[in-house]
């Protein structure tokens, strides 16, 4: 199970509303996965906190004012969680709609903005949730979504954090120093401080140093037999899987690449670090030892 299929069900999961049979796997899952864990511990608490509010009417503008705070601290799924079809407990949602929005400035922080951008990208517009050509110097805040199209390129700058987007890239602002690149390349100098870079297969690499990072397809080969009630059993043709996989090309500094069941390796100048089906990563010496030429080429 992916972190996109885990994030999909954490509203339910913190509302009890989840299954026993996907509750397990979504458990194992948080196990081994920090990012999935943090969000899920988030919601959880802010369910919590809908329990444990006094009913009252709700309104309109209210539950929108929650919403939008709630999106702040928890990106796209909070919404979900307020906006998801009436429970039993509906009343308390909205007792809790309207304390969060009177005491968001104490409670939810917006985080501010973390990065400014330059250069050419669209940006997804929260409140439509369409996307918008950004605007040059555009400040970028946590849940933000940038895309850049064919033939553009564009650079987040924040602190000593540089994230240069590739043409055709997908990336999404999930922390102050915590991107995920969903498609493309990017070339990321974090200095001293961490950058963490993760994907939608449950992938994440922690950056300290200078390294282009791009998402790859890793295509692996299933098979296996099939027996029928009767005993019978046959070999069906072997099957290709495509997933998507971080690939770290690093040019100073060093990688290290969190892969599944908490297997941790670490890339460092002059390497190359991926993740093979299944996310175990792996580390070899680069065979072209130029990291970023695309940047300069342009």
């Amino acid at each position: 199970m992916t972190c996109a299929d885990v994030r999909k069900l954490l509203p339910d999961l913190a509302l009890g509303d989840l299954d026993a049979e996907p509750a397990a796997d979504v458990a194992a899952h948080l196990k081994d996965c920090g990012a999935c864990r943090a969000e899920s511990g988030a919601l959880g608490r802010t369910a919590g906190a809908l329990r444990a509010a006094t009913p009252v009417a709700a309104s309109t503008e209210r539950r929108s004012a929650a919403v939008a705070a709630m999106a702040r601290a928890h990106a796209d799924l909070s919404a979900r969680l307020l906006t998801r079809r009436p429970r039993a407990w509906a009343p308390l949602a909205a007792a809790a709609a309207f304390l969060i929005a009177v005491a968001g400035a104490l409670t939810v922080r917006a985080p501010g903005a973390v990065f400014s951008l330059a250069g050419t990208a669209r940006i997804l517009d929260r409140g439509t949730g369409e996307w918008r050509p950004a605007l040059d110097g555009e400040k970028i805040s946590v849940g933000d979504r940038i895309v850049t199209d064919p033939g553009t390129r564009a650079r987040l700058a924040g602190g000593a954090t540089e994230i240069v987007l590739d043409q055709d890239t997908w990336v999404a602002i999930s922390g102050p120093r915590r991107v995920s690149l969903d498609r493309g390349r990017v070339l990321a100098s974090s200095g001293s401080n961490e950058l963490v870079v993760t994907d939608m297969a449950n992938n994440c690499v922690r950056v300290t140093g200078r390294v282009e990072i791009s998402v790859r397809d890793i295509t692996s080969i299933v098979a296996g037999a099939v027996e029928s009630k009767q005993g019978d059993q046959r070999l069906p043709a072997p099957r290709s899987v495509v997933e998507k996989s971080l690939v770290v090309r690093v040019a100073s500094g060093e990688v290290a690449l969190d892969g599944a069941r908490q297997q941790r390796l670490r890339a460092r100048a002059g390497e190359e670090g991926k993740f093979e089906a299944g996310g175990k990563p792996v580390t070899e010496k680069m065979v072209d030892p130029r990291v970023g030429a695309w940047v300069e080429d342009r």
